[in-house]
């Protein structure tokens, strides 16, 4: 088990959310790294251990990677475990700091507050509650934490929120830190705060993990950072990199200065690594001229000099694996060598019959089926119309049977209402969705009910998921996927719109701006004969600007 940090500066983010750098659920399986290149040989069959000690006498055993013969031409590297040390990084501390102090306000972030010791102990866990919704939206915009904060100012007022309702549950981590109010404001124990212990946080609060609770978030940013500064060529999701990478963070900490003279040191720490990673250390084009890390960066040493052999033949670095080159060099060309490049795996393709049911009633009276996907797996918990899963090369009529066969297990349908569902089918078409590892097709049907009553159909007491007739209101305040509000402006216009559009999605253009210059007057210009010649100026054309379609 990696050691834990007793710091204070806890940065939360949901293990539920999943990330290739989260720890594995088992650091006791081992596993090996294979490299996909010509004819590679591993020559043994079972991976070694290594111990790292680190700091306060803490250690870390490392799963080796197994041997590889026949790469052909690498970077020649050797070196120890020892070299990926945290000194370095740690004799940089006042530089980054320094930096970090310059730049703190720089991007406007309003969770970026200096340590205050004067703070009671409510406006401290006042304080942790902010910091935490930070790690929510740590990828999103400064207006999306805004409107949180503005919505669930206290983690109290977040342990009354409806999951259901969208803006909270959109996100697997939000319902994580719902999950985790709802724990502190129900028990006594914890005084309506959130514990400062990442021990505890992780142990007792419901929607915390190992990944959560990390003093140093180990998020895409920090791994590049930590990888470059350390010169770690392992392969980035492998579970000995990611061990390692989590028991550097804690050892980064380790080797802060403590007590009360130095409280909010590691908090700072913490947000100058992640800020460097995220403005300065960027996957492509690393600003490593300005970086405050340049000279601590064993990365960057490696443009001019190879890294030092190891003190002893057992000492060999079994963390890296070779850097492929085109010719025979002992130094690497750039920074962006590291970290190791992931092999991309190929998307899945799937195609999917959605069928948006409307109804009509009496009157006005109108009303959606929704259907609320599982709890785990892709969308979890989100809302959608009546999807079902279809094998490509179908017709639109066979979808559209499958449709009806799985509707059938949610509402109560008669004679009646199956005849009008067909006869008022409207087949609108096709529209692609990409997920990180899916390339989906959604197939979109419109299916309309009419009835002289003022309920629709009931909904079957036992049906395969929760299901809910929504009323236009209630539409635009469920938690639905980008998904199915692109399916839902290709029927009617834009999401939050019900009148049925004949054009599709409406699709909002910026207007192109021009910048014409005006021509400046010239007097007329004499030759050498004496005669004056009037000039005529061609009009100057436009630049051209790009037009980026927003789809609202």
């Amino acid at each position: 088990m990696l050691p834990k940090s007793s710091s204070s500066s806890v940065y939360s983010v949901s293990d539920s959310d999943s990330s290739d750098y989260a720890p594995s659920v088992s650091e006791t399986k081992r596993s090996s790294f294979k490299r996909k290149r010509a004819a590679p040989v591993p020559t043994k069959s079972r991976a070694k251990t290594t111990i790292v000690k680190g700091a306060l006498g803490k250690s870390i055993a490392i799963d080796n990677l197994e041997d590889i013969e026949d790469l052909g031409s690498t970077i020649s590297r050797r070196h120890g475990m020892e070299y990926h040390s945290v000194d370095k990084i740690v004799d940089g501390k006042e530089s980054l700091l320094s930096w970090f102090e310059r730049v703190r306000e720089k991007r406007g972030m309003p969770w970026r507050k200096k340590y205050d010791p004067s703070l009671s102990i409510e406006e401290k866990g006042q304080r942790a509650y902010e910091v935490s919704i930070y790690t929510l939206v740590h990828q999103e915009v400064i207006a999306y934490w805004q409107k949180w904060m503005e919505r669930w100012p206290t983690i109290g007022d977040l342990a009354k929120a409806d999951v259901e309702v969208r803006g909270l549950g959109y996100y697997r981590r939000a319902r994580s830190l719902l999950a985790g109010a709802q724990t502190v404001m129900g028990n006594l124990k914890y005084d309506g705060r959130l514990p400062d212990d990442p021990v505890i946080l992780e142990k007792e609060i419901d929607g915390v993990g190992r990944y959560t609770a990390g003093v140093l978030l180990i998020d895409g940013n920090i791994h590049r950072l930590l990888t470059r500064l350390l010169a770690v060529h392992g392969p980035q999701t492998a579970p000995a990199t990611i061990k390692f990478l989590w028991w550097i963070a804690d050892e980064l900490i380790n080797h802060l200065p403590s007590g009360d003279k130095h409280k909010g040191v590691a908090g700072d720490w913490n947000q100058a690594l992640m800020e460097l990673g995220s403005q300065i250390c960027k996957p492509a084009n690393p600003q490593c001229g300005i970086c405050p890390l340049q000279k601590f960066c064993k990365g960057y040493a490696e443009l001019s000099n190879p890294p030092p052999l190891p003190s002893t033949a057992e000492s060999d670095c079994k963390l890296c694996a070779p850097i492929p080159c085109d010719i025979k060099t002992d130094k690497i060309p750039t920074v962006m060598m590291f970290p190791m490049k992931k092999e991309k795996k190929a998307s899945r393709v799937k195609e999917e019959s959605v069928c948006v049911v409307q109804w009509r009633g009496n009157g006005d009276q109108r009303r959606w089926l929704f259907i609320k996907r599982p709890e785990k797996g892709l969308l979890a918990g989100l809302f959608e119309p009546p999807t079902t899963p279809v094998s490509a090369g179908l017709s639109p009529s066979e979808r559209l049977s499958a449709s009806l066969e799985a509707l059938s297990d949610y509402i109560k349908i008669t004679e009646e209402d199956a005849e009008g569902l067909q006869t008022s089918n409207r087949d609108v078409g096709n529209i692609p969705h990409i997920f990180s590892h899916i390339n989906m097709t959604y197939h979109i049907h419109l299916l309309t009910l009419t009835s002289s009553g003022s309920e629709p159909p009931s909904i079957k007491p036992r049906t395969p998921r929760p299901a809910v007739w929504l009323s236009g209101e209630e539409v635009e305040k469920a938690n639905v996927g980008t998904g199915v509000k692109k399916v839902w402006a290709e029927i009617y216009g834009s999401w939050g719109s019900f009148e049925e559009s004949k054009m599709g999605a409406v699709v909002a253009k910026k207007e192109k701006i021009t910048k014409n210059k005006p021509m400046k007057s010239k007097s007329p210009a004499a030759n050498k004969d004496g005669k004056v010649v009037k000039k005529v100026m061609m009009p100057v054309m436009p630049t051209r600007k790009k037009v980026v379609d927003v789809v609202e």
